[in-house]
């Protein structure tokens, strides 16, 4: 990865953690799901509305790191207004590419959620990243 590559990812990042989208509780969600990275104390709460099978509206609140902050800020961006299933597989595709070498998180879509490739260098803050994910999958299996 260039020196400019890992800097509009460090700044994304930055970002997203000293300025989370979506930081807060929902009242009358249809689903949260609390978790906890036991190793750090990462600690994240998904809370999701959903109608029809479309998220309209995901949130977080969280006692967590900068990367886990910046994380659950992105999730809630790229899940609000999409499908469950479609959620659950950009999830699942994620954690993959965070959890597998030589699987390029490149391959998604969205270039914000591109800077998280940052913490592949980082095998300890990998869990940092997915915990969001795996809350948010969590939350949607109890949608069900």
């Amino acid at each position: 990865m260039n020196s400019e590559l890992k800097a509009l990812y460090r700044d994304t990042l930055l970002e997203h953690s000293r300025e989370p989208k979506n930081n807060r509780v929902l009242k009358n969600a249809d689903a949260y799901f609390e978790l906890k990275n036991p190793l750090c104390g990462d600690l994240i709460t998904i809370y999701l509305k959903v109608s029809h099978c479309i998220v309209s509206e995901a949130t977080f609140e969280a006692q967590c790191c900068s990367i886990c902050t910046a994380s659950a800020s992105m999730l809630t961006d790229q899940i609000t207004k999409s499908d469950i299933e479609g959620g659950i597989d950009f999830a699942d595709s994620l954690i993959e590419s965070l959890l597998q070498p030589g699987i390029s998180i490149a391959n998604l879509e969205n270039e914000e959620i591109q800077s998280l490739a940052g913490v592949k260098s980082f095998p300890s803050r990998i869990r940092c990243a997915t915990l969001p994910w795996e809350a948010f999958k969590g939350a949607v299996s109890r949608l069900v």
